[in-house]
Order: structure tokens, then C-alpha cells, then sequence
């Protein structure tokens, strides 16, 4: 019985270890801003291994991914529906008050444009980790589909995700440095993830 606690206490110890190294290194690799998506797919990818098959050296496996990733590729493939999330969320807080007609139309433009992009984002991160030989625009197109299926299942999930992230590194900007990015990244993969598996679509790409 000792021996099996102990083995447990050493095998939690090193998966909080790998969980707080492959977050350091999301950190550093971060810091020029524009390399987040390959960041965001680097870690993804190594969390795909460790995950379905038990690769727990994850710094080296995020470091051969940055390194072997189409950065261009990557960078537009994950950069863009992110890069619409923002400019969606500007266009909300601009236009948040309403006013004139126009206005208004504007507002929901923005509410659509960020409810898309914030709930295809997760499915735009694993299929590219997992596939990356689909064309970008093949990647986008499945990736809506799949939110617009799941929208009232993984849709919400999505939603609670982003905010959560945001709210949680704006109240304690220490979380940022034990974890809350790769908590943030394993959560949308997760329910990306699920959102895949429940309508049988095959992370391959096909269908």
C-alpha cells in the first residue's frame, strides 16, 4: 500500500511539474505577442501527446513543435479567428450603448462576429494540431460547422472559458505565472474535443 501512495505522490508531482514547466515555457515563448498562435498550437500539440500517448517530456515536444510548425501557415490558420475575436470584441464595446439605428445593427454584427469566433477558435486549435495538412480556408470552413452544431452545447462552454481566463488574470496576474494559460488552452481542447466526438466527426478531417 506505501509503495502505491508513493508512486501516486511521485506521479502527481511530476505531472504538476510538466504542468508548470509547459506553462513557463508558453510564457517565454510568448513575449514577441505575435508568435501566440504558434504558441497556443505548439502547447496544444504537446498536450495531444501526453494526453493520447503518454509523452511527458512536454517541453521538448512544445519546443519541436514551434520549431516544426508552417509558421506562416500557423500563424494565419490560428491568428486570424483570434485577430476576429478581438476586432469583434472592440466593435461590441464601441457600439455597446446602442444609439441610432445604426448603431444597433453595428453592436450585433460585433456580438455575432465574437460569438462565432470565440466558440470555432477551440475546433480551429485542435484540428490544425492534429491535421495540419487541411488548407486554411478547409480548416476555417470545418471549424465554423462544427461551432454552429454545437452551439448550444460546447457554445456556452467556450463563452465561459474566455471570460473566466480574463476575469481570473485581470483579479490575480500571479495566476498567469502557475498555470491559468495552459489551464486555459487544455480546457478549450478539452471541450473542443468533446464537441468532435459528439457529433462523430473524425479530427482527420473527414467527415
Amino acid at each position: 500500500m506505501l509503495v502505491v501512495v508513493r508512486r501516486g505522490i511521485m506521479t502527481a508531482l511530476h505531472g504538476c511539474f510538466n504542468f508548470l514547466a509547459l506553462n513557463l515555457a508558453m510564457l517565454v515563448a510568448s513575449l514577441p505577442l505575435v508568435t501566440v498562435p504558434l504558441v497556443i498550437n505548439a502547447a496544444t500539440v504537446a498536450l495531444n501527446r501526453w494526453r493520447d500517448e503518454g509523452e511527458d517530456r512536454v517541453v521538448r515536444e512544445f519546443v519541436s513543435a514551434l520549431r516544426s510548425s508552417p509558421q506562416l501557415r500557423t500563424t494565419l490558420a490560428v491568428g486570424a479567428p483570434l485577430a476576429v475575436a478581438c476586432v469583434a470584441l472592440e466593435e461590441v464595446h464601441y457600439f455597446v450603448l446602442g444609439g441610432d439605428p445604426v448603431g444597433w445593427i453595428c453592436l450585433g454584427f460585433g456580438v455575432s462576429a465574437l460569438l462565432i469566433a470565440l466558440t470555432s477558435i477551440g475546433y480551429v486549435v485542435l484540428i490544425e494540431s492534429r491535421h495540419g495538412a487541411l488548407s486554411v480556408s478547409d480548416l476555417w470552413s470545418v471549424s465554423v460547422r462544427l461551432a454552429l452544431q454545437n452551439f448550444f452545447v460546447t457554445g456556452p462552454l467556450f463563452v465561459a472559458e474566455f471570460v473566466a481566463a480574463v476575469l481570473l488574470g485581470l483579479a490575480d496576474p500571479a495566476l498567469v505565472l502557475i498555470g491559468l494559460p495552459l489551464a486555459f488552452v487544455f480546457l478549450v481542447r478539452l471541450t473542443a474535443n468533446y464537441g468532435v466526438h459528439r457529433i462523430g466527426f473524425e479530427v482527420s478531417g473527414q467527415d
